[in-house]
Parts: C-alpha cells; sequence; structure tokens
C-alpha cells in the first residue's frame, strides 16, 4: 500500500488486491440501477450523467465492503460514512464542479472500481481552490482519494482514446448537517441488495 499527500487530497494506491479491483468493475459494468444525476440541479440537462445516490439505511454488500475494506486497511480514521455516489461517466458526458457537503467537517472517500486505466484516456477528477486547480488525479485501478467534501471538485469524462465501458468511481461522503435530507431520499428509494461479488 502506498499513501501520497498531494495540495488538498490523499491518495492511496493498493489498498485493494487486483482481484477485488476486478470484482468492482465487474460490479460496475452489471449495475442495473443507473438513474440520471447531476451535479449542479440548477444548470442544463446537458450536464446530466449516470450514477445512483444510495443513502447510508440503504447501503449493500459493495458498499459495506468498501467501507471495512478503508476501516480496516487504511491506517486513517474513518468516519461513519452518510451515503455513497456510483458515478458513470462516458465519453461525450460534461460533469460539474460541485461540493459533497456543506460543513468543514464533511469527509469523501472516493474509489475507482477499474481495471485497466491510461492516463492518455482522461478521466482525471480535479480539486479547486481560488479558481485553480491544485490536485489532478489519474484514475488508477483500486485508486482511493480522501479529501474535505466541502472544497470543489469534479470528475472528467474519458476521451475518444478510451475503449472501455466507462470511467466508474464510488464516493463514499461524511456530510454532517444534512442527515435528514439523506434519510427522507433514502425512504424513497429500495435497499442496494446487488450481491458483491457477482461471481
Amino acid at each position: 500500500m502506498k499513501i501520497m499527500k498531494r495540495e488538498q487530497v490523499m491518495v492511496i494506491d493498493d489498498l485493494f488486491t487486483k482481484r477485488e479491483v476486478e470484482q468492482m468493475e465487474e460490479y460496475f459494468v452489471h449495475f442495473d440501477g443507473w438513474q440520471l444525476i447531476f451535479d449542479d440541479p440548477s444548470q442544463s440537462l446537458n450536464t446530466y450523467s449516470l450514477g445512483k445516490v444510495i443513502d447510508q439505511p440503504n447501503f449493500g454488500e459493495f458498499d459495506v465492503f468498501c467501507a471495512q475494506a478503508f476501516q480496516d486497511r487504511s491506517g486513517i480514521p474513518v468516519p461513519p460514512f452518510h451515503r455513497v455516489v456510483y458515478n458513470c461517466f462516458r465519453f461525450g458526458d460534461s460533469p460539474n464542479l460541485h461540493h459533497d457537503g456543506e460543513s468543514e467537517d464533511s469527509l469523501s472517500f472516493m474509489v475507482y472500481p477499474v481495471v485497466d486505466w491510461c492516463e492518455s484516456w482522461g478521466g482525471e477528477t480535479v480539486f479547486v481552490r481560488d479558481g485553480e486547480v491544485t490536485d489532478c488525479i489519474v484514475p488508477k485501478p483500486g485508486r482511493v482519494v480522501i479529501f474535505p467534501g466541502s472544497i470543489p471538485h469534479g470528475g472528467k469524462a474519458p476521451n475518444r482514446q478510451h475503449g472501455g465501458v466507462a470511467r466508474f468511481s464510488a464516493v463514499f461522503q461524511f456530510t454532517p448537517g444534512q442527515e435528514e435530507d439523506m434519510l427522507a431520499h433514502a425512504e424513497q428509494e429500495l435497499p442496494n441488495e446487488r450481491p458483491f461479488p457477482l461471481s
């Protein structure tokens, strides 16, 4: 396992085994619950992309597996996550900069469930301060990125050179102060009963 501190984020490589990353990508490739989601509801419909928001009462086997792996393997204090957001960015998508949480205590753990990635395919996650990009993170297989949820950030879609299904990510969010909204959203959604691993 390798831990790297960047300007606003922390990056962990090799937290997951190669086999686990393969199982994670398989889970996302066959995921059947994609919805159209957006980073900012005030933006146009052109900014929608495929995703899924799962609130803590509805966590499934994949969600529990990742949260437990963060806890057991990283050596870093892990908060009680309120939700996880799955992202499926494809060529042509235009996701926006956004915040995961309003509180300065917000904390996000993002994992890239992809088996293979080349930096020439795009798909980076950028983190911004005072209008400038401070960190640009390549979605390497199984990489984990830890960052304050209150800082502006956004994922990029893969470019035309990418021959895979999509650029997947799962963002586990601790967002104190938003619990009531999340519970209200959770009551409108079904529990994530999809098995993990699939095989």
